[in-house]
């Protein structure tokens, strides 16, 4: 009798963590995918932060947190160095540019397969606004490989609380997946710049959808995302 209950309780166990199993997200199923980034800092920050190694540290963490947690795609910093840009600019169009140029093989053979540029130089909202992806990324082109964010406060990472900073790399890193702006007022996706965490169900599929797919190569030019009419070029 004792073996009888045994065999019982053993089967109603299996049963149980059977139908466990089967509740789990699809996204803990499935790998993680691994991004390997480069974080680059222009002198305009490193004056203005000395601890600026921290700070990009900590936005990336909140970053790979983040799309960890909804996506399955962990962020890894390969490096975190200076980026030997001098010359000033209001516009994240122009230093687009100047990091693809200095950095020009994200998403070769380099350790990396994304470029994130900090500045902390007071971009104007009508000249390509503070924060700019390099391309709306897809999996028959690739993904995008670069990113320029204004960094307006030093961050440390706690309790899983965004900043705008930390919010806005999320945001562009949408982008590199495909994500595309959105009219939904409680998506971090909106055009508009506001400190948001939530993420629109048809942006996240699209993500999902990518979310395995190849960077880009390098000397894939690419076509940066357009400003919306109310997006302030983020």
């Amino acid at each position: 009798m004792r073996t009888h209950r045994w065999i019982i309780g053993f089967a109603c166990s299996a049963f149980v963590l059977a139908g466990c199993a089967a509740a789990l997200p699809e996204r803990g199923a499935a790998p993680v995918r691994v991004v390997r980034v480069k974080v680059v800092a222009d002198p305009a920050l490193r004056r203005a932060d000395a601890g600026w190694r921290h700070t990009a540290r900590e936005l990336l963490r909140a970053a790979s947190d983040y799309y960890e947690e909804h996506f399955g795609v962990r962020l890894v910093l390969e490096a975190a160095e200076a980026w030997p840009d001098q010359g000033t600019t209001t516009s994240s169009v122009v230093l687009m540019r100047r990091l693809k140029r200095a950095y020009p093989r994200a998403g070769g053979d380099l350790p990396y397969d994304v470029v994130i540029g900090l500045t902390q130089q007071p971009l104007d909202f009508y000249r390509g606004g503070r924060a700019r992806a390099d391309r709306f990324g897809d999996c028959t082109e690739g993904l995008g490989n670069y990113i320029v964010s204004h960094v307006g406060e030093d961050f440390t990472y706690d309790n899983g609380e965004l900043n705008h900073d930390a919010a806005a790399i999320i945001h562009e890193m949408g982008h590199l997946f495909g994500a595309v702006h959105t009219d939904d007022p409680d998506s971090i996706m909106h055009a508009a710049f506001d400190l948001r965490s939530g993420f629109d169900e048809p942006n996240r599929a699209i993500v999902m959808g990518n979310r395995l797919c190849p960077f880009a190569k390098p000397g894939r030019s690419g076509t940066e995302p357009v400003a919306g009419r109310n997006s302030k070029g983020e």
